[in-house]
């Protein structure tokens, strides 16, 4: 691509050092920004003008950087689907803050029962006439029991359990931040793309308007029979025009790629613009490496996902290794029932399963005797937690080479963008100096072929090293996690 781009700009200096030099004899002082236009190849007749173009009373409103980042952290799909995920968690540890709540049962039952009558030592009611089906004297019979057991303690089984859950929490909001952090480096590489696109065409656009002007001053020398000039100098300029022509379209390719980006990341999908404005060189103050090692350690999502993630699978741990103990609390229960068609029963020794009511409470110890697959969950937990400490290790160097690694390509970017500055004025000078000479008469117009070819090529790639800056430093933003050493912020 960098090749592409320099025989690009390369033919846009050639192309137009050759327009100035053949259109010497109409042309005056050198103006960067000549629009004067170009002679008549014949008289034409008198028309009548033609009529005003439309006065554009409506403009579309253009979209400043910030107004693009604050619309993708609303609209982005990825962020909402972060913000699912972050729901998700957080309702799991609202689970787990009840987990003392869940050990409790009710149970009901309603139903119809025959006339039952007698004692356990007089039985009145024969067994079979329960099955007998409905018949005189029926009426309704209804039931409730509530159980459930209080743990007292539980050798840190519900402590760990939240603390799990309050960590998948933070690993979630992390998680979200990085998306976040994603988002705003495509929002920026999308917008800086689309300024360096026109910035391109409005390049193009300049020189294609000297070479049009050059074409035509030629094209009324051949008409004369002119013997400076000749069928070959109009082909070739004509060329030179189509091989622009070609790029240009290349930009404007680039152009909607990134208006399209910019449109699906903001969510705004019409009368979409951003502000006509050339790029220009960032006011960010670039500092040494290690206040950006430093700031990634601290602010860094995949770094604090980690640290989170440790801490959970610690709590996890210790809630698996818990689940081998038993869990000590205190039992609770009550019932009552009733059944109009039956009598009551009031020995004290016999239970009477239709009209009763009563409550209890004991101290009591529970315990799962499956010590073999708890072991091996343990084993596995320990596993994670192993898993997660590398991952924490591995987030923390490869953090550090990204930072190092977006760092230089922000000095080199910087360093490239100031050179390319100095060549750009530079080459100006050069056109005014030779210009001097030029109408001193000390030189020829042959001589602006050279500084002019200098200045196209020197502005081409200052506008794509303004961009590149601008990008480089976006990206250090997101792999420090510090958003403020981003432009635009």
């Amino acid at each position: 691509m960098t090749l592409c781009r320099t025989r690009w700009w390369v033919f846009l200096g050639c192309a137009s050092a050759y327009a100035l030099t053949a259109g010497a004899a109409h042309a005056g002082p050198f103006d960067l920004d000549d629009d004067d236009e170009p002679p008549k190849a014949a008289a034409e007749p008198e028309s009548a003008p033609p009529p005003p173009p439309p006065i554009v009373t409506i403009k579309m409103h253009a979209y400043s950087l910030e107004e693009c980042l604050l619309l993708a952290e609303r609209n982005a799909p990825q962020l909402w689907a972060a913000r699912a995920r972050l729901a998700f968690v957080h309702a799991q540890l609202d689970e787990a803050k009840w987990t003392p709540f869940s050990y409790w049962h009710m149970s009901s039952n309603f139903g119809y029962l025959p006339p039952i009558g007698g004692t356990a030592f007089y039985n009145a009611s024969p067994y079979t006439l329960l099955y007998q089906g409905f018949g005189d004297g029926w009426q309704p019979a209804f039931g409730l029991g509530v159980r459930g057991t209080l743990p007292l303690y539980t050798f840190g089984k519900i402590e760990s359990v939240k603390k799990a859950a309050e960590g998948r929490v933070r690993v979630s909001e992390w998680d979200l931040e990085k998306q976040r952090q994603q988002i705003r480096m495509d929002v920026r590489r999308a917008y800086f793309g689309l300024m360096l696109a026109r910035d391109m065409q409005y390049i193009a656009n300049d020189v294609l308007g000297k070479l049009n002007r050059a074409i035509a001053n030629l094209l009324a020398k051949l008409e004369k029979n002119d013997p400076s000039v000749e069928e070959a100098d109009r082909l070739r300029l004509e060329y030179n025009r189509d091989e622009i022509l070609a790029r240009v379209a290349e930009a404007k390719k680039g152009e909607a790629f990134a208006v399209s980006a910019l449109r699906f990341l903001t969510g705004v999908q019409s009368a979409f613009d951003i502000p006509d404005e050339p790029l220009r060189r960032p006011d960010t103050n670039i500092g040494p490496v290690v206040r950006y090692l430093t700031a990634a350690r601290l602010f860094r999502a995949d770094v604090n996902m980690a640290r989170a993630g440790v801490q959970a699978r610690k709590a996890w741990l210790d809630f698996r290794r818990a689940e081998m103990f038993p869990n000590i609390g205190l039992g609770l229960n009550a019932a009552y029932s009733i059944a109009p068609s039956a009598d009551p029963q009031r020995a004290a020794w016999i239970g009477d399963p239709f009209n009763r009511f009563g409550a209890s409470f004991g101290f009591g110890v529970e315990w799962g005797l499956d010590l073999l697959p708890k072991h091996a969950r343990v084993m596995q937990a320990e596993s994670e937690l192993e898993e997660a400490r590398a991952l924490e290790r591995l987030a923390l160097g490869g953090v550090a080479v990204e930072v190092e690694n977006a760092y230089a390509s922000v000095v080199e970017a910087k360093t490239r963008e100031e050179n390319w500055d100095r060549a750009e004025h530079r080459s100006k000078r050069w056109i005014s100096s030779t210009q001097d000479a030029i109408d001193l008469g000390t030189k020829d117009e042959r001589f602006l072929i050279e500084p002019l070819r200098a200045f196209v090529f020197a502005r081409a790639n200052h506008a794509q090293s303004l961009m590149d800056l601008h990008v480089t430093l976006s990206e250090l933003a997101r792999v420090t996690g510090w958003d403020a050493v981003a432009p635009g912020t």
